[in-house]
């Protein structure tokens, strides 16, 4: 991949050169973006049809949400935070930057803050996420280059190719369900490889979730977590989303759409769609074949992941930064913002906040290097990780309850605008500053945020995507290096 532009087609990136040919640069508009994803990926709804067209779809308004977030690079109040400038003076995304200082991952953070304030932190996959994996195969390639030093050097090409590209990316680590009374490996749906060929390998099998995966350019795919594989089945790679027997099925939607935006006002901006990513004998190319075979991989979860999951872990900090301010307007519309009770509760989602600041700021204060790259501590991100996931439900309970029947109490717009009716809603519902409509919007803003069907679906993605709480609690005890300590507790007492 020395010169990627001559192998756009063969490597399945040609729609995104035949975009970035118009520009010259190194980043996509919104409008380019979603050009770049008419490049034959066959997509099928929750209703069983084919998708011909992901950028238009009604299940697949996310796209516009992520275009505008592409446009963002481009505004001057945001381009600095979104892109940096590189080497050769050129602008990229941010999320391709390689962190080799702990400036880098500060610069990191702030896109995350700000993207997390775009989508109200719905979205745990949106743009800068998809760059985290493959610095996570980045700050383990000596594994790697044991392995295969052609492997590792396509690392180092996909990497800076994505860069180049400002392509989207989300990862596939996850198996599907199946009978656990079939060995792993005997599984139809487990993801193997079937053929090795000179020029690539040939998988089949399946993967859940890859959240997003639609709307990206790129499946990063490792196989982890757990054995019970043949060597066949150990793999990572990078996969292009329109490779040729890649088939994604949809889950049906838990937003609201297309309704009115003061109905559903985060629902409106659409919703990750997750799906099951079907494997009939796709093709990789070598140039995006990272690892086979390697079995020693397996247990490369806490490693490999550490940029994801840290990324996962400051976008919840910063969600939980935005928690704080909707408690504050829900007690403000309800004047109960002097009420010991509500007061507490308040204080109580203020310090999640702050405590997963904390641990934000931390993780990259005291990063570590690992292959020349800065990482975020990844002890500190996983405790962190287990404090955002175990106190998530509670927070988002107190935020309910803050409401009280205000998030039973609303009404959509069809009603306000009743010619009898309206005017004696507006009459009898007013919040504290606010008119009766304004505060069934902000309502409305709640009940996507904390009690709908999308919020709920966001709140079984937030425990799983950060790995549940028992595999985490595991990971802060086996992880996390005791040792200094007891050794001066023993010194302290003098015993051995």
């Amino acid at each position: 991949m020395t010169n990627p532009t001559l192998d756009a087609r063969r490597l399945r990136i040609d729609k995104v050169t035949e975009q970035l040919s118009q520009t010259g640069g190194h980043l996509l508009t919104g409008d380019q973006y979603k050009a770049s994803l008419r490049d034959g990926r066959r997509i099928i709804s929750s209703q069983g049809e084919d998708v011909e067209d992901v950028t238009t779809h009604p299940d697949l308004r996310a796209v516009n949400t992520l275009a505008g977030i592409q446009d963002a690079q481009f505004a001057s109040e945001t381009r600095d935070v979104l892109t940096y400038v590189d080497d050769d003076g050129g602008r990229r995304a941010i999320g391709w930057q390689i962190p080799r200082t702990r400036a880098d991952l500060m610069a990191k953070r702030e896109a995350t803050r700000l993207i997390t304030q775009k989508t109200m932190g719905m979205y745990g996959r949106p743009n800068d996420y998809g760059a985290m994996m493959a610095l996570g195969f980045l700050s383990t390639i000596d594994r790697i280059e044991a392995e295969n030093p052609e492997f590792a050097q396509n690392i180092r090409d996909f990497v800076k190719v994505s860069g180049d590209h400002n392509l989207l990316s989300t990862d596939l680590i996850a198996d599907p369900q199946s009978d656990k009374s079939i060995p792993r490996n005997e599984r139809p749906s487990q993801l193997r490889i079937v053929e090795d060929r000179p020029d690539g390998i040939v998988i089949s099998g399946a993967k859940v979730a890859g959240s997003i995966g639609s709307l990206a350019h790129f499946f990063t795919l490792s196989t982890t977590l757990g054995g019970g594989v043949g060597p066949e089945a150990a793999i990572w790679a990078a996969i292009p989303v329109n490779s040729p027997g890649l088939s994604l099925i949809l889950r049906e939607p838990t937003a609201k759409m297309n309704t009115p935006r003061n109905d559903h006002p985060l629902d409106h901006a659409g919703e990750e769609l997750d799906q099951t990513i079907i494997f009939d004998k796709v093709f990789i190319p070598r140039e995006y074949v990272f690892s086979k075979y390697n079995l020693g991989l397996l247990d490369l979860y806490y490693e490999s992941c550490a940029y994801s999951l840290w990324s996962v872990m400051t976008r919840l900090a910063f969600r939980a930064e935005m928690f704080t301010g909707v408690a504050q307007v829900i007690t403000e519309i309800l004047g109960t913002d002097k009420i010991p009770g509500v007061q507490a509760a308040v204080a109580d989602i203020t310090l999640y906040a702050q405590t997963l600041k904390a641990y934000s700021l931390a993780t990259v204060h005291e990063s570590v290097e690992w292959c020349g790259l800065h990482v975020p501590n990844p002890e500190l991100t996983t405790a962190g990780r287990l404090y955002s996931i175990e106190n998530y439900p509670r927070i988002t309970y107190l935020l309910r309850d803050l409401c009280g029947q205000a998030l039973i109490a609303r009404w959509p717009e069809k009603v306000w605008d009743h010619p009898e009716f309206g005017s004696r809603m507006e009459e009898f519902f007013p919040g504290t500053g606010v008119s009766a409509r304004d505060k069934n919007t902000f309502f409305n803003f709640v009940w996507d945020l904390v009690a709908g069907a999308h919020a709920g679906r966001v709140g079984l993605f937030e425990n799983v995507n950060a790995t549940p709480p028992a595999f985490v609690r595991n990971l802060v005890y086996s992880k996390t290096d005791r040792t200094a300590a007891a050794r001066r507790v023993r010194d302290y007492v003098g015993i051995a």
